[in-house]
């Protein structure tokens, strides 16, 4: 098989399971009543914008762990970092490919601003990592929550689901330590191939600088705390999107919905912006806790909204830039008259 019969059996599939997550939630929707949804989102109104300003707080403190991490290694301004985070999260969530793409994009985008290819692939994969544990931490958090409250058979799946995600997280990074980078090095520079991106650049001696950053204890800890801190701000995130959708819910819950609802999305990374997961996600947790259909189905469709709001116009720029440095590498011919 040819690496563009590749390209095209990657864009094929992708695309399919972005259209089957988009109609799952257009299902649920319809399931739901669109009536009945839109007399929940149209008076939200301001409360929406509100609420999408207020994600820029959880993205900033994540920004800020990618850019602790990334400290160990090289210096880096915290803007920079921001913008590349802003721009992981858009191409992760709404371009249809698989939520790893997003990753390849910011990594690059710190060579844009001086930060060597193999600095910032390797502070990337430090920081997946690090996010990935810190939610197994906070999807704990709101478990013991649940089983506090008495969670039943919810809290038994979960408790299932988490204990799957602990022998991963495990098994990730003690493949870390056993030569996993060059495996990395090769899927990064083949998705950058198929999906038509430009290539990420060299990452030689990967494992080194991982490895180099994780010896920096200040730098893992502070990475690990900015992380903790995102995940629960983004607790507070979804107690306040309830509030202003009218659900009369305590941040407890608000924090377990969230939390759960994040692993439900992580758990669905292959298919394109979790469409369909997330919102079904969302939706049996929000009831289980009392919210009614419609509202526990609205908060993950402001997700949505916000994530347009945010990720379109960073997209746009992100290709306005990234064709300006193509011209700017594009020889100028000249033909002179004979």
């Amino acid at each position: 098989m040819t690496a563009v019969d590749r390209q095209r059996i990657l864009k094929i599939t992708s695309g399919l399971a972005a259209l089957a997550g988009i109609g799952g939630m257009v299902s649920l929707i319809a399931y739901q009543g669109l009536q009945d949804v839109a007399q929940v989102l149209v008076p939200a109104g301001w409360g929406i914008l509100l609420i999408t300003l207020f994600h820029l707080v959880p993205l900033t403190a994540s920004a800020l762990s990618w850019k602790s991490a990334h400290a160990a290694i090289a210096d880096g301004t915290a803007a920079v970092f921001i913008w590349a985070r802003i721009v992981r999260e858009a191409v992760n969530g709404l371009l249809p490919v698989a939520q790893v793409g997003g990753d390849i994009v910011g990594a690059r985008i710190l060579t844009f601003h001086g930060s060597k290819a193999t600095a910032a692939g390797a502070s990337v994969l430090v920081d997946l990592t690090l996010e990935f544990l810190t939610q197994i931490v906070f999807t704990m958090i709101g478990l013991g929550l649940l089983l506090w409250q008495g969670g039943g058979r919810l809290a038994s799946w979960s408790a299932i689901g988490l204990a799957i995600a602990i022998v991963l997280g495990t098994a990730f990074v003690m493949a870390q330590r056993r030569g996993l980078f060059r495996l990395l090095e090769i899927l990064f520079d083949r998705m950058a191939g198929m999906l038509n991106w430009p290539a990420l650049g060299s990452l030689d001696n990967l494992h080194d600088v991982v490895m180099t950053i994780y010896r920096d204890r200040r730098a893992m800890v502070a990475a690990t705390l900015w992380h903790l801190a995102s995940w629960l701000v983004g607790a507070v995130e979804v107690w306040l999107t309830l509030r202003i959708l009218g659900a009369d819910v305590g941040f407890a819950d608000a924090l377990v919905i969230e939390s759960l609802g994040q692993a439900i999305r992580t758990a669905a990374f292959m298919v394109p912006g979790a469409f369909g997961i997330q919102e079904g996600g969302y939706l049996l947790l929000g009831v289980h806790f009392g919210v009614p259909p419609e509202i526990a189905l609205s908060v993950s469709l402001v997700k949505r909204v916000r994530e347009l709001a945010i990720g379109i116009p960073a997209m746009l720029i992100w290709q306005v830039i990234e064709g300006r440095r193509l011209l700017a590498r594009t020889p100028v011919r000249t033909d002179h008259p004979s």
